[in-house]
């Protein structure tokens, strides 16, 4: 209590001194701070043990690339890659009752394959976001809004579906069999409007699946131990 009064004695004096004086003369010495000081000794003693195991697991081999995989609009390897290891994952067990095709985002790719081991720190690398999957039940009327897009964008990676001529050709879509729906497997920052995919406002239904797409990507390149390499373009 004693302490308490002392404190608000001083804090109040100090108010007084500043309001009586004309000037109040501060002397303040800039203490520069050296980066020997920022590092912390102990901590990166503590740290090294993890830093050195993760490294140890980013550099495990996954698969083998014969190719080097890029990222180039329309379409290249590295984006067709991607949305079949998608789309193969999620539809492998699954009967389909409608047509289905994946789409995912050009800018959603950060980095390439190079030819030689595939390493864990190298998928990392291509998809560091943790994006899950979203499955996304849409009216067929909506398949001209996706042709739309794509036509803007210059090209996205899809799978299981093509574009001739500014129009998606879906398996399953124009024939004599009635369909209204077709299901889209894309992620769940795309399905929330990102880049501006905002015909996903237009789904009726939707699986969340909270898989990971990097997660997809790493499964799929173990089984394929060799990743296929498919670089035709898939948006003429």
């Amino acid at each position: 209590m004693i302490k308490s009064s002392r404190i608000q004695i001083l804090y109040f004096s100090i108010i007084c001194l500043c309001a009586c004086s004309p000037k109040l003369a501060v002397n303040v010495e800039q203490i520069k701070i050296t980066k020997e000081q920022l590092a912390d000794s102990s901590l990166t003693a503590f740290i090294a043990p993890f830093k050195q195991e993760m490294d140890a697991q980013m550099r495990l081999k996954i698969a083998e690339s014969e190719h080097d995989f890029i990222v180039k609009r329309p379409s290249s390897n590295l984006m067709n890659w991607m949305a079949d290891a998608v789309f193969i994952n999620q539809t492998r067990n699954v009967r389909l009752s409608h047509p289905a095709f994946c789409l995912l985002n050009t800018g959603g790719i950060r980095s390439s394959i190079g030819k030689g081991d595939v390493l864990l720190n190298d998928l990392f690398k291509v998809m560091p976001f943790d994006n899950t999957i979203v499955w996304a039940k849409i009216p067929i009327t909506s398949l001209e809004k996706i042709s739309a897009y794509l036509i803007k964008s210059g090209g996205e990676p899809i799978s299981n579906v093509k574009m001739k001529n500014g129009q998606l050709l879906l398996s399953g879509v124009g024939e004599k069999a009635s369909v209204n729906y077709f299901w889209v497997i894309t992620s769940n920052y795309l399905f929330n409007g990102g880049d501006n995919m905002n015909f996903f406002q237009d789904a009726v239904e939707t699986i969340e699946t909270k898989t990971l797409i990097r997660d997809v990507l790493i499964q799929e390149a173990k089984l394929q131990e060799i990743l296929l390499n498919d670089s035709k373009s898939r948006i003429e």
